[in-house]
């Protein structure tokens, strides 16, 4: 069933997934020195600047909104749930270590913003833990009943 809690942490995990497309991770004004660095080029630093950030995004988005639908597969579903919470751990990893070699790499008298994009990877790992754990109750559910008949 599509209304079981566990497809709504997977349709928020998605949404996360998708919504790093959005919200940028860091960002500068024009004129700033930050933005002579080529990931700042146009201001932002988003998914779209790193390829890894780009294949990360979109696997945990997709993983995540296919695995609403196979409710009635729930041991695949579940994996899947794991996938998508390892591909997020990864683009949390990722995103971590872009963000701090830039900010290495940042010239005298250059600042960036931290945008609301950094939270989003983790979001979408926990989105996806929670909706795992449900389905596993689900399925422990579900076997303790064929148990009863």
């Amino acid at each position: 069933m599509i209304q079981r809690i566990q497809s709504i942490f997977l349709l928020l995990a998605s949404a996360a997934g998708f919504g790093q497309f959005a919200a940028p991770y860091l960002s500068a004004e024009a004129g700033n020195p930050a933005t002579s660095l080529p990931a700042l080029s146009d201001n932002v630093l988003n998914p779209f600047d790193n390829p890894g950030l780009l294949g990360l995004c979109a696997l945990s988005g997709i993983v995540s909104l296919v695995a609403i639908f196979l409710y009635r597969n729930r041991p695949l579903q579940m994996r899947l749930c794991g996938g998508a919470a390892i591909a997020s751990l990864l683009l949390t990893v990722l995103t971590a270590f872009v963000v701090f070699q830039l900010t290495q790499q940042m010239p005298a008298g250059g600042n960036v913003h931290f945008g609301a994009g950094l939270a989003l990877p983790a979001a979408t790992m926990v989105f996806d833990w929670l909706a795992a754990r449900f389905i596993r109750k689900d399925e422990n559910l579900v076997r303790s009943m064929d148990r009863l008949r």
